[in-house]
């Protein structure tokens, strides 16, 4: 199983996340567009595991207040075959904090996490090109968009006739403990 925690968005913020894939589509943008579906903001990636359990053990520990997130703006990581386009979060030290909890908990459960700085962002594209290349203008499609985050989920990534799917296999309540 290829496992990760997300945070799902809920219908406002997804709206808005389509709105901006609309506005690059609409400007000539042409890469993998992330599934509406499919889009969500990681915490942690836990990669191939057969130890679901172990997963949902430290999302189960895992305590802390609902977030609230506000999503802004576009931005890319540079990638040779095209950029990864994402939506920006804006910094909110209570979303680093879960972050941090959430790896330490899977830690003692005996998860291994990338080493990369935590950078949260929701993948809008990838492979992405744009006629007249990235200019300052595109990261103003997205608009302060504010987003409660109350829960966790323990996500599946599989990939079904050619195209990525995410699952939910059990979501996990932000309260306090």
């Amino acid at each position: 199983m290829r496992l990760f925690v997300a945070a799902v968005p809920g219908e406002e913020l997804l709206a808005a996340l389509v709105q901006a894939q609309e506005d690059l589509r609409r400007l000539g943008g042409r890469g993998n567009f992330s599934a509406r579906e499919n889009l969500h903001l990681t915490l942690a990636f836990l990669g191939e595991t057969d130890r679901p359990d172990g997963a949902r053990r430290a999302l189960s520990r895992l305590t802390g207040s609902p977030l609230a997130l506000w999503a802004e703006g576009l931005g890319r990581f540079r990638r040779p075959e095209g950029d990864l386009c994402w939506a920006g979060i804006r910094p909110s030290p209570p979303l680093e904090a879960v972050a941090r909890r959430l790896a330490g908990l899977l830690g003692e459960e005996g998860f291994s996490l990338e080493e990369r700085p935590f950078r949260p962002h929701l993948t809008l594209a990838r492979r992405l090109s744009l006629p007249g290349g990235w200019t300052p203008r595109l990261e103003a499609l997205l608009p302060p968009t504010p987003w409660r985050v109350e829960r966790l989920d323990l996500m599946e990534s599989t990939r079904r006739e050619g195209r990525l799917r995410y699952r939910s296999l059990q979501s996990f309540p932000l309260a306090e403990g």
